[in-house]
């Protein structure tokens, strides 16, 4: 059901991607969000709001006016311990994520974690992760080559999806291992990796391994952009 209509919109903050992009005057950094992603959230009924990387201190007044939250996907988290020198890795997006979620859990705040966003809460909440899962990186041909997923009948993510079996794309190398404390497994790939997890108590969260901002005009993409919103309309 379209929320569109109804107002006020819901300010929904999305974490960037940092990346070097090419300028008039040269390369520089920026932090920057994919059209999708900032797309369906203003099709869901809410406002994308860009939240820049910045230091820990500032993520909860970077948080105030905020009514949702997106984690969204990119860079490998910097674990201790993780191999290879060729990672892409941004720990100042790290630190500056790790204090956006407890700034998060504080206030309440409906949380939606998309690839390394769904890491991000496992890693916050004590859990592990596996650091390298083959054959799940299909980079540019994510459009056509996707997979199905099993989603736990009565979980949130089934509720929201309409459905027990859903298809999605797949573009990740690491994936959930031991789960952190107050998640649970709502959704697996037939190879058993976990491609959804949600907290049973407190504020709202809901994660999937997957893009739904790639996704757009299917219900493993819009519908968890719509739940978002709906949750976030709560917030004051």
């Amino acid at each position: 059901m379209s929320v569109k209509s109804r107002d006020p919109r819901p300010l929904i903050g999305i974490t960037p991607v940092p990346r070097d992009v090419v300028t008039g005057y040269g390369t520089d950094r920026a932090d920057t969000a994919v059209k999708g992603m900032t797309d369906a959230v203003e099709r869901a009924g809410g406002v994308p709001i860009v939240l820049p990387v910045g230091s820990a201190e500032i993520a909860a007044e970077q948080l105030a006016p905020i009514n949702g939250l997106i984690f969204s996907g990119g860079q490998d988290l910097d674990l201790p311990g993780a191999s290879g020198d060729d990672r892409w890795i941004d720990p100042g997006r790290d630190r500056h994520e790790f204090a956006l979620w407890e700034a998060a859990r504080l206030r309440g705040l409906p949380v939606l974690g998309v690839c390394r966003g769904l890491q991000l809460a496992n890693v916050m909440t004590g859990g592990t992760l596996i650091e390298m899962v083959e054959g799940h990186d299909a980079g540019e041909q994510h459009a056509s080559d996707r997979h199905e997923v099993r989603v736990e009948a009565g979980s949130k993510l089934a509720e929201i999806l309409g459905s027990e079996r859903v298809e999605v794309n797949t573009i990740h190398h690491q994936a959930l291992d031991q789960l952190g404390d107050g998640l649970r497994a709502t959704a697996w790939g037939d190879d058993g990796v976990i491609e959804g997890a949600e907290m049973g108590q407190g504020p709202w969260f809901v994660g999937v391994q997957w893009h739904p901002e790639l996704l757009a005009g299917v219900p493993a993409g819009d519908a968890l952009f719509d739940e978002l919103v709906v949750q976030s309309r709560r917030v004051t």
